[in-house]
């Protein structure tokens, strides 16, 4: 299920929104936007009804009901359950998303925010059903108080 929510709800926003909205009976290939939405935020909930993950962006660009290109992106990871605990937070200038695998990649650089430790790099990849970040460039990692490697 998608759900769109904005401060701001412009005609672009709403038009994404009956475009989520129509993927579901088949009828996107007849539409598609025909600009970027810009400043949006797109929650995503799993089977149970939590909030698993959420989109945001400063500008999106639809290319299918699969795929986008969102350029400002911020991905903030739920736990998915009734806690509704932020797991981290994954910022990103420009990343390519997939909202059906709950997937996300970029060659471009990488910020993540989580408990304890930070993480940046470039030409990453978020697997969400897997809760897994993979850094393939420039990876720089730092945590907060103590790491005991031998316990």
């Amino acid at each position: 299920m998608i759900r769109i929510f904005s401060n701001n709800l412009p005609s672009r926003l709403f038009l994404l929104s009956a475009i989520c909205s129509l993927a579901g009976f088949g009828l996107l290939a007849q539409m598609m936007p025909d600009a970027p939405i810009q400043h949006f935020r797109l929650p995503m909930f799993g089977e149970d009804g939590y909030k698993t993950w959420e989109l945001r962006g400063v500008k999106g660009h639809l290319y299918s009901k699969e795929e986008a290109v969102i350029e400002g992106m911020e991905l903030v990871v739920f736990s998915g359950d009734q806690a509704m605990w932020e797991e981290n937070r994954i910022r990103s200038p420009k990343a390519r998303i997939r909202l059906e695998e709950s997937r996300a990649d970029g060659d471009s650089s990488l910020f993540v925010v989580g408990p304890g430790y930070e993480i940046q790099g470039n030409d990453w990849s978020w697997i969400g059903l897997e809760r897994k970040i993979i850094v393939r460039d420039a990876v720089r990692v730092s945590f907060a108080g103590t790491v005991d490697i031998l316990d």
